[in-house]
């Protein structure tokens, strides 16, 4: 990622390349509407947020939830919030001034384009997934939803990224769609065989989030058996 330049007097290092980012979205519902929101986002720093909430039970009201989470922590991102303090204003809104008692889950990854790393916070979130190649890395966070206890120990787990790295990030509709994998390896092992087989496809396949995250998404449907 640095370029290296040399001069009379030694060695210069050149400035980062930043990455560049494309973002695709799959969404499905038992029901008629989802349960889930998300979004993404730029951020003041030159950062990019990637936001997912899974609200509290089914139907209207975890929608209801959901998109209070994402919406609120997006705007408290925008306005260049400490990400610490971003998600402890959710969850004291939740809390203490949501109409009616409700919690739901953050999924949120920063990605830092010029630094090319990304920092998962998770509460109460599914795993996520850095795909590398034909490795898959899961990522895990244990912690609860926002809106259910007043005082958030916040931690994040932090990973480097390179040109082609692709990050999955997924409601437990997706995780846990095979009740006897609750690790998700049916995921991790379709985003290994997918990356490689466009690597060595004779006809090159572009990496499409987009159709990725479609792709993601028929599959679970298909273990749901519909």
């Amino acid at each position: 990622f640095r370029q290296v330049l040399h001069s009379k007097n030694g060695i210069i290092p050149a400035m980062k390349k930043k990455i560049n980012i494309k973002v695709g979205y799959a969404s499905a519902a038992a029901g008629e509407i989802s349960g889930d929101a998300a979004i993404s986002c730029g951020l003041p720093d030159g950062s990019r947020a990637l936001i997912l909430s899974d609200g509290m039970g089914r139907g209207i009201k975890a929608a209801a939830g959901s998109r209070l989470v994402v919406s609120r922590l997006r705007r408290n991102l925008k306005e260049g919030m400490a990400v610490a303090r971003a998600i402890k204003e959710v969850n004291q809104y939740m809390i203490y001034c949501a109409e009616d008692e409700d919690f739901a889950t953050v999924d949120l990854t920063i990605i830092d384009p010029k630094l090319c790393r990304a920092k998962f916070y998770k509460m109460g979130a599914g795993a996520s997934f850095l795909v590398r190649g034909g490795r898959v890395r899961r990522i895990t966070q244990e912690a609860l939803p926002v809106g259910i206890i007043p005082r958030l120990r916040l931690t994040h787990i932090s990973a480097r990224l390179e040109p082609g790295d692709i990050i999955v990030v997924a409601s437990d509709g997706i995780t846990e769609a095979d009740h006897g994998d609750m690790e998700a390896c049916w995921l991790s092992d379709y985003l290994s065989n997918y990356v490689e087989s466009c690597r060595t496809s004779v006809v090159k396949r572009t990496l499409s989030p987009r159709r990725l995250a479609a792709d993601i998404l028929w599959q679970a449907l298909s273990i749901y058996d519909g």
